[in-house]
C-alpha cells in the first residue's frame, strides 16, 4: 500500500459510516480544536469566580465595578433574557431582562446592593397607572378699575390699575368703561381753543371732538398742543361762539392680548392718538375670550425620562383663558411597587386645539432626602438619595437640614457635580463631609426665578396653582399609548431602531423605540404557534416559534412587516438559540438549523448528522448555546460538542468537549468566555490558553486498503516541546516487537492502532520519531487514534519507515 499521511483535521461527522468519512475526519474528536487543520488541545475551564447562588445556574450576566473595573457576577436559576441599551446615557451600566418574574430594569447600583448572590434589586420595567383624578377649582377673575392710561407713537396703550390685576402676560383681556372727557371750548373765526384738564395730547394727533353747546362742528381735527390743559384746532365753519366738548376716548375700548409690565401696569395694542400719562379712573380691565373647558391630568415620571399613561382628566372647568386653577389631589409620592417613579408631570387641555391634545404646565419632583453635605469657602455641597434633576441656575429650598447652616430658601444651583450632588454659594462656616439629613424641595413655578416661588410638597401642600401663560405651553402629552409590558413578557431582545421585543405565548409585542418601558398594545402581533425564541440579525427580527419560524423586519413597531419563511424547523429549545458570526443557531428535532438573511432557513447540520444520530448524540430539549470565536458552542446532558462551519470546502463539523455547563456569558471587552456549571455557583473561564491543557482524543476513520497488507510503521509529528529525539528510523534503538513496553507516563502522546475495528496496539510518544507497529497480520482495514496534550501537526501510517517518507 502506499502510505497514509492524514494532515488537516477535521470533526466528526456521525451521519457518514466511518468507512465513507473524508480522509481527514474523525469518528471521534473530543477536547480539541480544529480552525488550523492541526489538532490543538483545548486548555482546562478553570474556576475564576463565585456567583454565590447555589442550584443550577441557567443564567449567566457580569458589570464591571466602577471603581475597579472588575467583574461582578449575576445569576440566576431561570432562564432569563438580558439586553443593554446601545448607549449608557446615565452611566449607571442599565440593563433589562425577563423570565424572572415581571420583566424588569436594574443598573449596577441596584443589581450589587448588599450581598451576593446578585441581583438583589431592581424596577419594574413598565410604569404603574395613575389611579386618583385630580380635582381643581377656578378662583373667580374680579375685573380692575384704571388709574390712569398712555398712548405711544406705536399704538401701544399702557394702563394702570388701581389693585393688583392679576393678569398674565399672554392673556386675552376686554378693556371698557371709557368714553368722553369733558371740557370747554370757545371759537374765534375758525380757530377753536379746547380746555380739558390734563388732556395728555401731542401736537398733530388727530383726536374726536364732540361740541354738545353752542355752533362749533363735531368731526375729527388735527391738533396743536398750547398747554397742559389747552390745544387748538380749525374749524371748517367761521365765527365766535363757545361752549361744552366731549373728547371720544373710546378707541381705548378693546378686546386685545396683554402684555404685563408689573401687578398695577400693563400695555395692549389699541390705535388711536398719542397720549402721555393721563389720570381715568372709568376704565375697567377684565378677562376677555371665550368661556372654554378645561380639564387636567397627571402622568408618573422618573429620572430617567419614562413616563405613563395619564390620569383619568379632571371634571371639565368652564371658564376663560386667564382665571388662576388649583389643582389638587395630586399624588404626594411615588407609587406602591418597585418603580422609580419620583415625579409626576401635569398637563391641561388649550382651547383651539383637538379633544385629546394635553399641554404640558409643569414637571413637579416629589422632595428629595438629604444624604450628605459639606461646605468649603461659602460653597455648599449637598448629596441626595435620589437623583435630583437639577440644572445650573434652578430656584430651590432646603429644610430642617439636620445642620441647619445648609437650609435655604430661594436656593440657586451653581454646579452640577452628578446626578446626585449639587453645589450652591451660601455665607456660612466650612463644615467638612458629613452624613445629614434634611428635605429638597423642588420650585414648581412658571419661570423662576423671575416667578414667585412656590416650592411643591413644602408644608406638604402638593396643590399646583396654574397661572401660567397658555402661550408658553407648547409640550404635549406623547405617552397615552404607552402601556407597560405584560407581566409574564418572555424572550427579551433589543432590535434596530432601539426597539426591544418579547413575546407571551404566540403574541409578539414591541416597545416604542427607545422608550423601554413603553409597550402599545397597538404593536402587539400574533402567530400560528406559540412563539419559543426570539434573534436579531442583520436589521430583522427572526421568531422562532413550535412550527414554523417567521421574519419581521422595520424600524416602526406599528408597520413592520412579517412573513413566514418556507422551511418547516420549529425551535425546540431556547436556550439553543445564539447570534453567531455566521448566522443565528438553534436547535429542532433533527440537528442544528442557520438562520442569515442571505440564505433563508437551512438544516446546518444536514451534512453530518442525520434525524437518527442527532438525537442518539444529545437531547436537543437541553441544549445550552453560545457562540466564540466563530464556533457554536453547546452543552447538553453530560457534555458539550462544538460546532465548526468548515475549514475551505470540507464542511461543517463537531468536535465533542467533556466539559458541560449550564449558562455562559462573553465578555466582548476582554474576548473572554465565561461559563457556569456545577450546583455550587461555581464560574470557569473557556479557553484560557495560560491553563493546563485538557487530553484530546481523535480517532480517524476507517480506511480501507486496496489489498491486504500489514502497515508496520508510524509517525506522529507533533509540538513535543523540549522533548529530544531523531527523525531517523535506523537512530531508534527499540524492541519492535515488543508489545506491551512500559511508556513514560510524562509523555505527552498515546498512539492508538486498530485492525479491523480491534484494537491491537497502544504506545505513547515523546518525539517525532517514526515507530514500528505489530508484525503477523494483514488486514485492509485499518484506523489510529490519538490521545494528545500538545498540537499534533500530522500522522503517518505505512508498510515500511521508507514509505512514510513517500507519503
Amino acid at each position: 500500500m502506499s502510505a497514509i499521511k492524514i494532515t488537516k483535521f477535521l470533526g466528526t461527522a456521525p451521519k457518514n459510516a466511518s468507512e465513507l468519512l473524508p480522509d481527514t475526519a474523525a469518528q471521534i474528536a473530543r477536547n480539541c480544536k480544529l480552525y488550523s487543520g492541526d489538532l490543538i488541545p483545548y486548555p482546562q475551564p478553570t474556576i475564576v469566580a463565585d456567583t454565590q447562588r447555589t442550584g443550577t445556574v441557567r443564567t449567566l450576566y457580569a458589570l464591571r465595578d466602577p471603581d475597579t473595573d472588575a467583574l461582578v457576577w449575576l445569576a440566576w436559576n431561570d432562564n432569563v433574557d438580558i439586553v443593554t441599551p446601545a448607549t449608557d446615557t446615565f452611566g449607571d451600566q442599565r440593563f433589562y431582562y425577563t423570565g424572572d418574574g415581571v420583566p424588569k430594569v436594574s443598573t449596577f447600583e441596584l443589581a450589587t446592593q448588599g450581598t451576593a448572590p446578585y441581583p438583589t434589586n431592581y424596577y419594574e420595567l413598565g410604569l404603574p397607572l395613575p389611579t386618583v383624578k385630580p380635582t381643581t377649582v377656578a378662583t373667580t377673575f374680579t375685573p380692575v378699575t384704571t388709574t390712569s392710561f398712555a398712548r405711544s407713537a406705536g399704538n401701544n396703550v399702557t394702563l394702570v390699575t388701581s389693585s393688583a390685576h392679576n393678569i398674565k402676560s399672554g392673556a386675552i383681556i376686554t378693556v371698557s368703561g371709557f368714553s368722553f372727557r369733558t371740557g370747554t371750548y370757545s371759537r374765534a373765526g375758525t380757530t377753536i381753543t379746547v380746555t380739558i384738564t390734563g388732556h395728555g395730547l401731542s401736537s398733530g394727533s388727530d383726536v374726536l371732538l364732540k361740541f354738545t353747546s353752542g355752533s362749533a362742528t363735531s368731526n375729527t381735527y388735527t391738533i396743536t398742543v398750547t398747554g397742559v390743559n389747552t390745544f387748538t384746532c380749525t374749524d371748517s365753519a367761521s365765527g365766535s361762539t363757545s361752549g361744552d366738548v366731549s373728547w371720544d376716548v373710546g378707541d381705548l375700548n378693546t378686546t386685545a392680548e396683554a402684555t404685563v409690565i408689573n401687578s398695577t401696569t400693563l400695555t395692549y395694542f389699541s390705535s388711536g392718538p398719542i397720549v402721555t400719562t393721563t389720570s381715568s379712573t372709568v376704565g375697567t380691565v377684565d378677562l376677555g375670550g371665550q368661556i372654554q373647558s378645561r380639564n387636567y391630568l397627571y402622568t408618573w415620571y422618573t429620572p430617567w425620562e419614562e413616563e405613563s399613561i395619564g390620569s383619568e382628566p379632571s371634571d371639565a372647568l368652564f371658564i376663560k383663558e386667564g382665571q388662576i386653577v388649583t389643582v389638587s389631589a395630586l399624588p404626594s409620592a411615588p407609587p406602591a411597587g418597585d418603580n422609580f417613579v419620583r415625579g409626576i408631570r401635569l398637563y391641561r387641555t388649550l382651547s383651539g386645539t383637538t379633544d385629546s391634545d394635553y399641554f404640558r404646565l409643569k414637571t413637579l419632583w416629589f422632595p428629595n432626602a438629604i444624604v450628605s453635605v459639606e461646605r468649603t469657602s461659602n460653597v455648599s455641597t449637598v448629596s441626595f438619595q435620589y437623583p435630583h434633576n437639577l440644572f445650573a441656575d434652578d430656584r430651590f429650598k432646603i429644610a430642617s437640614c439636620s445642620i441647619s447652616s445648609f437650609d435655604i430658601t430661594g436656593g440657586i444651583v451653581t454646579e452640577v457635580v452628578d446626578q446626585y450632588t449639587i453645589k450652591y454659594a451660601q455665607t456660612a462656616a466650612t463644615v467638612a463631609y458629613t452624613v445629614a439629613t434634611g428635605t429638597l424641595y423642588y420650585d414648581i413655578s412658571e419661570d423662576p426665578p423671575t416667578t414667585t416661588a412656590q416650592y411643591w410638597g413644602d408644608g406638604g401642600v402638593y396643590t399646583f396653582t396654574d397661572d401660567f401663560n397658555y402661550r408658553s405651553l407648547v409640550e404635549t402629552l406623547t405617552s397615552t399609548n404607552y402601556d407597560p409590558p405584560p407581566s409574564d413578557l418572555q424572550g427579551l431582545t433589543i432590535i434596530q431602531n432601539s426597539i426591544l421585543a418579547g413575546f407571551v405565548g404566540n403574541t409578539l409585542y414591541f416597545s416604542e423605540p427607545g422608550l423601554f418601558h413603553a409597550w402599545p398594545d397597538a404593536y402587539s402581533r400574533t402567530f400560528d404557534s406559540n412563539i419559543v425564541g426570539l434573534a436579531q440579525i442583520g436589521g430583522t427580527l427572526l421568531v422562532m416559534t413550535e412550527d414554523y419560524p417567521y421574519v419581521m423586519s422595520g424600524s416602526n413597531p406599528l408597520v413592520m412587516s412579517q412573513s413566514r419563511l418556507s422551511a418547516r424547523y420549529p425551535c425546540v429549545n431556547s436556550r439553543s438559540i445564539a447570534e453567531t458570526s455566521f448566522g443565528v443557531v438553534y436547535a429542532t428535532h433533527d440537528g442544528l438549523v442557520l438562520y442569515s438573511p442571505g440564505t433563508s432557513a437551512q438544516l446546518l447540520t444536514r451534512l453530518v448528522h442525520s434525524s437518527d444520530t442527532w438525537n442518539a448524540a444529545l437531547d436537543p430539549n437541553s441544549l445550552v448555546g453560545v457562540s466564540y470565536k466563530d464556533t457554536y458552542i453547546a452543552s447538553h446532558t453530560s457534555a458539550s460538542i462544538v460546532f465548526e462551519p468548515g475549514v475551505g470546502n470540507t464542511g461543517p463539523t463537531f468536535v465533542d468537549n467533556d466539559f458541560a455547563f449550564s449558562a455562559s456569558w462573553y465578555d466582548p471587552i476582554t474576548n473572554n468566555l465565561y461559563m457556569a456549571a456545577g450546583t455550587t455557583g461555581d464560574i470557569y473561564q473557556w479557553d484560557d490558553l495560560t491553563q493546563p491543557y485538557n487530553t484530546m482524543t481523535w480517532k480517524s476513520k476507517t480506511f480501507i486498503t486496496k489489498d491486504f497488507t500489514n502497515v508496520g510503521a508510524a509517525r506522529v509529528v507533533a509540538d513535543y516541546t523540549g522533548v529530544p529525539g531523531s527523525s531517523y528510523w535506523e537512530d531508534i534503538d527499540t524492541n519492535w516487537e515488543a508489545t506491551d513496553e512500559l511508556w513514560d507516563a510524562a509523555d505527552p502522546i498515546t498512539f492508538r492502532f486498530y485492525v479491523n475495528k480491534d484494537l491491537i496496539f497502544t504506545t505513547t510518544q515523546a518525539n517525532s520519531n517514526i515507530f514500528r507497529l505489530p508484525a503477523g497480520y494483514k488486514s485492509d482495514t485499518f484506523e489510529v487514534g490519538i490521545d494528545s496534550l500538545v498540537r499534533i501537526r500530522a500522522i503517518y501510517l505505512g508498510d515500511t519507515p521508507i514509505s512514510l517518507r513517500t507519503a
